[in-house]
């Protein structure tokens, strides 16, 4: 869709919001990628804390699902200046679905952060699956998943095959289909004593077929790593933005871990 070919969303599983790091690198993924949607995941605060600093870097809020306690959070934000429309549809604790309009197109995007108890990962599969009966036209869903769906999704550990099944059955039941994805294999690290143990690919971008062949396109960039544990994703609707001109070479230190 033509009309969609600028847009973007950021998602990342921040690990608390407020903290300086977790600001000072928003700010500088705002001014680098420039992204019409952000999900933040995992934020640990109640937005009111930080909604001064969301506005002052041009973003307003679509839906907010607070955090319990010092768990959880899950928050939609939207470019001020954005001429996009977006509507909620559904919402849960752990998801939220929203509409986007431009002109006369029109497209459903879920935003995702599953519960790291996997107990109560199949509630959310099937809650997405009723949700997917109820859209018409492409779909996209992206986020933190808190599973793996290959044993080539991880390294290290152990594969767990029948938790992946539900995953995959989910998935399948929905007709959806992993979208192209660049840059790092995995999304999320555990280290011990400066040593990397366990690396999982828990966080993607997914869609329907109808979305896919609407953006063929699209594709998911894993960015670098940095003071979370989780790297942050960011899906372009219309593929590589148009170049504007040459641009000055800068080290990210965060390409170390990477």
């Amino acid at each position: 869709m033509e009309a969609f070919k600028d847009t973007s969303i950021l998602s990342w599983n921040i690990r608390g919001a407020q903290n300086s790091n977790a600001k000072r690198h928003l700010k500088d993924l705002i001014r680098r990628f420039n992204p019409t949607f952000l999900s933040i995941l995992e934020t640990h605060i109640p937005f009111v804390r930080l909604s001064a600093f969301w506005n002052n870097n041009g973003y307003t809020p679509v839906h907010i699902i607070e955090a319990s306690g010092h768990s959880g959070g899950l928050w939609i934000l939207k470019q001020l200046a954005s001429n996009i429309i977006s509507s909620v549809l559904h919402s849960n604790q752990y998801s939220i679905t929203f509409s986007i309009h431009r002109g006369s197109a029109a497209t459903t995007c879920t935003c995702v952060y599953a519960s790291p108890n996997f107990t109560m990962r199949p509630n959310l599969w099937t809650d997405l699956t009723n949700i997917s009966h109820t859209i018409n036209g492409p779909w996209m869903l992206i986020g933190d998943f808190n599973e793996t769906l290959l044993p080539s999704d991880q390294r290290g550990g152990i594969f767990n095959h029948n938790r992946a099944a539900l995953f995959s059955n989910f998935m399948n039941n929905c007709n959806l289909l992993d979208l192209t994805t660049t840059g790092g294999r995995f999304t999320w690290h555990r280290n011990h004593n400066g040593i990397r143990i366990l690396s999982k690919k828990l966080d993607r971008g997914i869609a329907n077929v109808d979305w896919r062949l609407s953006f063929p396109e699209a594709f998911v960039e894993v960015l670098c790593r940095l003071h979370s544990d989780h790297n942050p994703l960011l899906l372009r609707f219309g593929g590589l933005p148009l170049a504007r001109g040459p641009r000055p070479f800068r080290f990210e230190a965060a390409w170390i871990d990477h």
